[in-house]
């Protein structure tokens, strides 16, 4: 069987791990802080710590890995460089996943983070620093910076205490677990009172266009830091065709269930129910499950005026690593399939029930075609595959049923 190692600090890298263990494959991970090990699933055999090229050499040698993926952020050029090294001593091979370049036009670019320091310095205004809590310290250069710079870092005890040991103001400290939408950062920059944002030039899985947005909407000016230079890389499609190809692995994960699901009818009056999502699809389930149940909660950043009515408890901001937690029942119904993609890995792995609208080899559950007269109440799926001929099944049993039953009393729901 092929073994890989995959340096996973993206979420590319994550998403590569998981398709390598469905191919059949044996996988590890490695990543630098216990934080990354949260985020990969439970029988994956992960390596949480910081390895120099000698670590990781020593390690490539006691387990003899067939390749090695290179999926670290773009800006770890120093972990890249050891990495290499690493493959180079103990003859592995090295694949690099390099994350698109987004589209920055109308930005203050600079060349690292000593240089964006230096256009702040040369200006006034309050800041959003979004480039993590690694170079903190170049940014404490800036005149008058624990008041002015508000650092975004991940909401670990890593992370804040390395904020307050450099002098930022506790109460300047924005410590969250993205992805954050465009309106997210939005609202961020003007509750802040930002009219500048820092940023990485990170790609669009890094959310590098949704911080752009932003800076637009809210007339900031956005300065950004380029990517090292380093050799070009391959994709995501790219690295999973290759190895696909050089190393037998089943062609494709198993991407649907070919069985359908069994039909069981449940009380769910006492059940948590979490909808992630505050569009249509998310507002026209909501509505289908309020009447059954009596703890149902929606968080999206943005909410529709529907849901608003609906008598649910509505949070409103994004969907933040363990909002999970506690729950029974899990719809992810966000319009980022990076987000579903979280929540479903989420709830997976603390073995919660999970349906995401935008993946049916994802959901642990169909959300059905709904028909209710009276008792009598009617559920119709095609398995995930067919949501127009769901519906128009559901019509025609809604015909019959009519008058079948002489209440009426008919809720209905487009799958």
């Amino acid at each position: 069987m092929s073994n890989f190692l995959v340096f996973a600090g993206t979420s590319e890298g994550r998403r590569l791990i998981e398709t390598l263990a469905d191919c059949g494959a044996s996988v590890c991970a490695s990543v630098a802080t216990e934080y990354g090990k949260i985020l990969l699933p439970e029988h994956v055999k992960v390596f949480a710590e910081r390895l120099d090229a000698d670590d990781m050499a020593t390690l490539l040698k006691s387990l003899h890995f067939s390749c090695v993926i290179d999926a670290t952020h773009p800006y770890a050029s120093v972990v890249t460089k050891n990495i290499k090294a690493a493959c180079a001593v103990t003859d592995t091979r090295y694949l690099r996943l390099s994350r698109p370049e987004g589209q920055s036009e109308g930005c203050v670019f600079v060349e690292d983070a000593a240089q964006a320091a230096e256009v702040l310095a040369a200006t006034t205004g309050k800041v959003l620093l979004t480039t993590g809590s690694k170079e903190l310290d170049v940014f404490t250069r800036v005149p008058d910076y624990q008041n002015r710079i508000f650092p975004r870092v991940l909401p670990t005890i890593e992370s804040v205490q390395r904020c307050l040991a450099l002098g930022y103001h506790v109460q300047n400290i924005v410590a969250m677990q993205g992805p954050f939408s465009r309106e997210m950062n939005g609202a961020t920059m003007r509750q802040l009172g930002a009219s500048i944002l820092v940023t990485k030039e990170s790609g669009d899985a890094g959310g590098f266009a949704e911080k752009i947005g932003a800076a637009k909407d809210t007339g900031a000016t956005a300065v950004v830091i380029g990517r090292p230079h380093e050799d070009a890389g391959m994709t995501y499609e790219e690295v999973l065709e290759t190895l696909r190809a050089d190393f037998m692995l089943s062609k494709e994960p198993p991407k649907q269930k070919t069985e359908a699901m069994f039909p069981m009818f449940t009380d769910l009056t006492n059940r948590k129910i979490a909808v992630f999502g505050g569009g249509t699809i998310a507002t026209r389930r909501t509505a289908v499950l309020a009447p059954f149940c009596g703890k149902l909660t929606v968080i999206s950043p943005q909410i529709d005026h529907e849901l608003e009515t609906l008598g649910v408890t509505l949070i409103r901001r994004p969907y933040l690593q363990g909002d999970c937690a506690g729950y029974d029942i899990v719809l992810a119904a966000t319009d980022n399939r990076e987000v579903n993609h979280a929540i479903y890995e989420e709830a997976k792995a603390s073995a919660i029930l999970v349906n995401v609208a935008d993946a049916a080899e994802e959901c642990s559950f169909y959300f059905p075609a709904v028909i209710q007269q009276g008792a009598v109440v009617v559920g119709v799926t095609a398995s995930g595959t067919d949501h127009k001929l769901a519906k128009k099944v559901a019509d025609n049993i809604r015909m019959q049923i009519e008058q079948i039953v002489p209440q009426k009393e008919v809720k209905d729901a487009k799958p």
